[in-house]
């Protein structure tokens, strides 16, 4: 890894420490050292990098490199920890300001603490003192020798921890076996306050390959540039865009959750119908199922939009997912991590490939839809799948919220023993309400998990309550949950069938209640 890398990391961090300082004054002189000591950190990062290019000093580089990628790796897992705990603030809109972050930095002064024995801020110092004394054995300046030694043994003994850490989390990695929920640490523990019993959303990563040898990469993903034999006739059966239909293509995996998602019980809420028909602006391919087919792709979803057709293919032993649309026997497929999805007007949605790094959009293909709950089940759909594929991830993902839906609340609860972001959304277009439950950190973040369509039950008298004796425990008599992740997730429900929520805190819970009766009234 590039010095550089770690290096802008501590610099952000340091950006990120800086919301403390006038909610938390009391703390104020000692985050201020903490972003200290993250530039100081940084500039001796960058500059170790320099040194290693250096035509004289480079060859001693070499030497120290054990050294120097010891002390990077056990940074970056500090960084990573602190971003984690930033994360939590932003999530958590049933608390004051000034609580919140009371509540985050005392949590994660609490957590480095436990982890090391020592603060968060000597543990940065040790940090930046390592460096220095890089800095001055790399530049032939006289380094202090029994200084390094005592501060490797401590960063020997740190990343033991820290590697430990990893690999439980990667033990609880598969989304297949449902014994991986312990992450080592006692229940009344400052450890266990960060990490309860419950598994992080950076566990719920991408499923796992089902193979140990990756599939070769298909010499089309790029341009598409495929010759295998003609696709069948589109049926002229006139079918609606809630319909599913299983014409075309084959290796249909029935078991896949997507091939559930649009068959469950729903509310209609109607668009107003406004906005471009259906349609794609690619190339087509010719004789595209049958490559699909040779590469392994099963079929999990068909949808039809009258006669243009919509299909979502997904290769069993990767989760590697593509999107195929089109009528008329011309069709066109793209890998789902190369597309980003938006509303656009009041009842489409746009499918766009980006352009110049990122920083421009292109309309790929445009979806037409007639009520608001089929538009929200298919852009979840589409965002699952794409953070649920083992290839390349997505980048800078700006598209996990949809366009004229307004957040009214939003914290992180603990649902099957995952830790999740519940979420009430306001459609602004129609009224429609909903609530949605996601990944809630790392690599999967922002990805749903489910999400239910409550604008009738809101009003429903006694359809909600909170539990007297657990007041961070709400259940909801009804909840029609639309779920677009594995079979291993089993939505918590009482022995009567009703739904559980439950808060990490108990003003989330309140919080939550109030919004609820804002919205019945």
């Amino acid at each position: 890894m590039a010095l550089s890398v770690p290096a802008g990391v501590a610099e952000e961090v340091a950006a990120g420490l800086r919301r403390f300082r006038d909610p938390l004054p009391e703390h104020s002189t000692e985050i201020t050292g903490l972003i200290a000591d993250l530039f100081t950190i940084s500039t001796s990062l960058k500059t170790l990098e320099d040194l290693s290019l250096h035509h004289h000093y480079g060859a001693i580089f070499n030497v120290a490199r054990s050294d120097v990628d010891l002390v990077s790796a056990s940074l970056q897992y500090t960084l990573d920890d602190i971003v984690d705990f930033f994360g939590d603030i932003d999530s958590r809109r049933g608390s004051t300001n000034r609580n919140a972050y009371k509540r985050t930095w005392v949590a994660m002064s609490r957590f480095f603490q436990e982890e090391s024995g020592y603060s968060l801020p000597r543990r940065l110092a040790n940090y930046k003192s390592f460096l220095k004394e890089l800095e001055d054995l790399i530049s032939e300046a006289g380094p202090d020798y029994l200084f390094m030694s005592r501060l490797r043994e401590e960063f020997q003994e740190l990343l033991v921890k820290q590697d430990g850490r990893l690999t439980r989390r990667i033990g609880a990695m598969s989304v297949s076996s449902s014994s991986s929920s312990s992450n080592g640490t006692t229940p009344n523990s400052p450890m266990g306050d960060r990490k309860p019993r419950t598994r992080r959303s950076y566990e719920r990563a991408r499923p796992a390959h089902l193979s140990p040898t990756p599939m070769p990469a298909s010499p089309s993903f790029g341009s598409f540039d495929i010759r295998p034999p003609r696709v069948p006739a589109v049926p002229g059966s006139p079918v609606t865009s809630s319909a599913a239909s299983h014409s075309l293509g084959s290796g249909v995996m029935s078991e896949h959750w997507a091939s559930q998602v649009f068959f469950q019980p729903r509310s209609e809420t109607r668009l107003p119908s406004k906005g471009d028909k259906c349609m794609c602006y690619g190339n087509p391919q010719p004789e595209l199922f049958e490559w699909l087919e040779t590469e392994s792709f099963g079929k999990t979803l068909e949808l039809a939009f009258g006669t243009f057709r919509v299909l979502f293919f997904v290769r069993e032993d990767d989760h590697r997912a593509r999107i195929v649309l089109g009528s008329s026997g011309e069709y066109y497929c793209l890998p789902l991590n190369l597309l980003e999805i938006n509303r656009y007007g009041t009842s489409c949605l746009n499918l766009c490939r980006r352009r110049k790094g990122g920083s421009e959009l292109v309309v790929w293909a445009n979806l037409k839809f007639s009520t608001i709950e089929i538009m929200v089940l298919f852009f979840c759909t589409f965002l699952a799948l794409r953070s649920q594929d083992g290839g390349r991830p997505v980048s800078k993902i700006r598209d996990y919220e949809l366009i004229q839906e307004e957040e009214l609340f939003a914290s992180p609860i603990y649902d099957d023993d995952f830790e999740h972001a519940l979420r009430v959304y306001r459609d602004k277009v129609t009224g429609a309400v909903r609530l949605q439950a996601s990944v809630h950190k790392g690599e999967m973040k922002r990805s749903p998990v489910w999400t239910a369509f409550i604008t009738d039950l809101v009003r429903t008298p006694r359809w909600l309550r909170i539990v007297d004796r657990e007041p961070k425990l709400i259940v909801l008599r009804e909840l029609p949950l639309n779920i677009f992740t594995f079979s291993d997730y089993n939505p918590p429900k009482t022995q009567k069938g009703g739904h559980l929520l439950k808060f990490q805190h108990r003003e989330d819970a309140e919080g939550f209640l109030n919004v609820m009766a804002e919205l019945a009234n």
